[in-house]
């Protein structure tokens, strides 16, 4: 073999490695963009949650220990309850933000395992839809050689 030969062979290879992992590149910080989207959308909407329901907390304890002055001590001891603030809205806003949260889990979940699939793809070779994840496939068992139970539909029909 010659070595200019050679030296061709592997320049070729060489090249299609480098688009390989320039398109690679450019799908993972794609997909990177999509996820930072996510994540800084859905806290800049946690941080507004959070802060609407922080201010209507101080307003509700403002007013009850405001009532708590004007009723007096007596008053006060006989139905401390009553001067917290509502119990509904704390939960009403813990619940929101679970949901969030998992919802942003979720969005995470579906970008990530897109450009993960779509990366896979591009490594067998397969072209996958813009925006579509690649299906995965089941990788498959391996018979033993010598074992009688066969998985082919020709094995079956013996």
């Amino acid at each position: 073999m010659n070595f200019q030969t050679v030296m061709d062979d592997v320049k070729g290879r060489v090249e299609i490695l480098t688009s390989h992992g320039q398109k690679l590149a450019q799908i993972s910080l794609d997909t990177l963009k999509q996820a930072n989207g996510i994540v800084s959308d859905k806290f800049q909407t946690l941080i507004k949650t959070e802060t609407a329901a922080a201010k209507d907390f101080y307003e509700a304890a403002k007013t009850g220990l405001d009532k708590a002055r004007v009723d007096g001590l007596k008053a006060v001891a006989t139905a401390p309850i009553s001067y917290l603030p509502p119990r509904d809205k704390l939960v009403t806003v813990y619940n929101d933000t679970v949901t969030l949260i998992s919802d942003t889990s979720d969005e995470l979940y579906k970008t990530l395992r897109s450009g993960f699939t779509t990366i896979q793809g591009e490594l067998r070779g397969e072209a996958a839809v813009a925006g579509e994840a690649a299906p995965v496939k089941k990788a498959k068992k391996a018979r033993k050689p010598g074992s009688k139970k066969a998985g082919s539909a020709g094995a079956k029909a013996e």
